[in-house]
């Protein structure tokens, strides 16, 4: 099995590249996903109200993301504090999850995992990586993604503040992935790469079951 991690720009299209390396076959562990269910159990909704108030409902008596996001990704030492205490909420959990399903991945024997992780050089994942996959983006290109978050370009930038730099990212990592073509392109790239380094692995794994 291989483990792969995926990181680049907030908006940059890691969920592109982990949803080509899913239907593949792999294993896609997607950390915001775990993160906005983390944010939806009533004892994480509870903690998160006694610090900030009713004011970060929605309508349905779930967290409201945009809202809470209004107040912890600003760039004010407030907003520093709050994005911390809401971290010491999340990430444990979070993390408790995503350790969960790499175990389970492991057990299963599946051909690849996917770590699709925003923090993985600042919360350690990348030691669990037998590849670090930087996903090269356009700056243009992640504009336009991050508008259909619902983004604006000071909330990108202050998003792109708060993790390591790209720079320090592409270096770390061991493959870049060349993200300014069309999907199409992307999905031909990773395609090549899977049967060069997956398909014999798991050639092998059929003619030696017990392997």
């Amino acid at each position: 099995m291989v483990v792969i991690g995926v990181c680049g720009y907030p908006a940059g299209g890691k969920s592109a590249v982990s949803a080509i390396l899913q239907r593949l076959g792999a294993v896609w562990i997607d950390a915001d996903a775990i993160a906005h269910h983390v944010l939806e159990m009533p004892e994480t909704i509870h903690l998160v109200v006694r610090q900030f108030g009713t004011a970060v409902l929605g309508p349905d008596g779930k967290i409201d993301r945009p809202r809470l996001g209004h107040l912890v990704f600003g760039d004010d030492e407030g907003s520093t504090i709050a994005l911390r205490y809401l971290e010491s909420i999340i990430h444990p959990r979070t993390r408790a999850e995503i350790s969960s399903k790499l175990a389970e991945a492991i057990g299963q024997h599946r051909p690849a995992v996917v770590l699709d992780i925003p923090l993985l050089f600042e919360g350690g994942w990348d030691a669990w990586c037998d590849e670090v996959w930087f996903v090269d983006t356009p700056k243009g290109l992640i504009i336009t993604l991050a508008a259909k978050r619902g983004w604006d370009a000071e909330t990108l930038d202050r998003r792109i503040e708060r993790q390591l730099p790209a720079d320090e990212k592409r270096r770390l990592s061991t493959r870049i992935i060349d993200n300014h073509g069309s999907l199409d392109d992307l999905q031909a790239m990773i395609d090549s790469w899977w049967v060069r380094h997956i398909s014999p692995l798991e050639n092998s794994r059929s003619q030696n079951p017990h392997v």
